[in-house]
């Protein structure tokens, strides 16, 4: 039988380093984090852009293409474009028919959902320099247009009070404390309560009461209504049909699938055309209205099919162990399948998301509606600005690239939060 070794005796321990500290060995991070920020700075410019030859050669290569492409840039938007076709149809471009007279209506809807942004970011994540330089840049973007060729200024002045509501509500909320606790909860529940309603309030304010009517719904805030209302309509939709394509029973499987299967298997216009000529006999209603069916079901179709995919893709062990707690099937939907599939599926449904928001376009080329395409091309007819043309797509084309990447951002941001993609 083998002895055990000696327990060193106090006099037998390793002696610390002079100094009478040990030295701590941190992560590679915690390491690198240490150090000056001008130092990791030159650390990353040479790790990241000449790391050797050739990667200096492709360095230098992007520097110029960059280079040409913003100086290019820079001539046509400061000193080549002439701007006057987008400021002197810049309430066309804007609300189109909607009453001159109302437009106080617009900008409190405007300054409400950038308060509702404020208060979102600040109570599930937080203002980072890029997105400051984001606010900033599309902020000027916008004001530049605005206040060009002798435009009144009370639009830029209503615009800056709005981005001031959204930075005053993320204030509010990103100083609470985010520990687990009473008002935690009850500053999460509210916030969301006013993102669901967010879209209800903005319709009552441009609505209710006055001659304001739905057919004055026009230009981009035609654009802003449709979007909204196809992406939650598409996810509300898109949730029992998912459930209902992986059920075991066939009639309500087939009737799903089915669905699903019809609805993506023609185009968004052929749908429109559905919306024009045959719901007119059907539901009746104003054509916006139908429009907004129409997009809410088929972007249904398609979120269905991400959620399926996200359910497919859950461990067998997930349903067994709501059965072993003794959960009853809509329980264990409601509180551990349906959330874990919404967490994965959350990439391609912002996809799908951004999709119908640049598909609001097509609305111009089936039905009588005018957004902001469709107006963009009664701007460039006027006799005066018909040499503008590409001005008027250049500031649509941004326009709808602002919305998509901050969209693109949110998703980021809520992926991270969520952990998506993670083990």
């Amino acid at each position: 039988m083998s002895e055990l070794p000696p327990i060193p005796r106090p006099e037998q321990q390793p002696l610390p380093p002079p100094g009478g500290q040990r030295r701590i060995v941190l992560p590679p991070h915690r390491e690198r984090a240490r150090r000056p920020r001008s130092v990791r700075a030159r650390e990353w410019v040479r790790r990241n852009l000449f790391p050797s030859w050739r990667g200096t050669l492709l360095t230098a290569l992007a520097a110029a293409v960059l280079g040409v492409i913003t100086v290019g840039i820079i001539a046509f938007v400061f000193f080549g474009a002439n701007w006057e076709v987008i400021t002197h149809n810049r309430w066309l471009l804007f609300a189109g028919g909607f009453p001159r007279e109302e437009a106080w209506r617009l900008w409190v809807s405007i300054a409400l959902v950038f308060g509702l942004i404020g208060l979102a970011y600040g109570t599930w994540s937080s203002l980072g320099r890029r997105d400051h330089l984001f606010v900033l840049l599309a902020g000027g973007f916008v004001i530049f247009l605005m206040a060009h060729g002798g435009a009144a200024v009370w639009s830029t002045v209503y615009f800056l009070i709005a981005i001031g509501c959204m930075y005053l509500g993320y204030l509010l909320t990103y100083q609470l404390p985010r520990a687990t606790s009473p008002l935690r909860t009850l500053q999460v529940r509210v916030v969301g309560g006013l993102l669901i309603l967010a879209l209800p309030i903005v319709l009552v304010l441009l609505l209710a009461g006055g001659d304001v009517g739905i057919r004055h719904l026009d230009g981009f805030v035609l654009n802003l209504i449709l979007a909204p209302v196809g992406i939650v309509g598409g996810i509300l939709i898109g949730i029992p049909l998912a459930v209902g394509r992986a059920s075991n029973l066939k009639t309500i499987s087939w009737t799903c699938t089915a669905y699903i299967e019809i609805v993506r298997g023609a185009p968004l216009l052929g749908w429109l055309f559905v919306a024009l000529f045959i719901l007119d006999d059907i539901i009746g209603g104003d054509l916006i209205i139908r429009a907004m069916v129409v997009m809410a079901v088929f972007t249904g179709a398609y979120m269905a099919e991400y959620i399926r995919g996200a359910l497919q893709a859950l461990p067998r062990g997930q349903y067994e162990a709501g059965q072993a707690v003794g959960l009853s099937q809509w329980q264990r939907t409601r509180l551990i399948i349906m959330p874990q599939a919404l967490r994965i599926s959350i990439p391609p449904m912002v996809g799908q998301a951004i999709s119908i928001w640049k598909d609001t376009t097509l609305v111009t080329v089936i039905l009588p509606l005018r957004e902001l395409k469709g107006n963009a091309d009664s701007a460039i007819s006027q006799f005066e600005f018909t040499p503008d043309r590409i001005e008027a797509y250049v500031f649509v084309a941004v326009i709808f690239w602002v919305v998509a990447f901050m969209m693109s951002r949110i998703s980021q941001r809520v992926e991270r939060a969520q952990g998506v993609g993670e083990r």
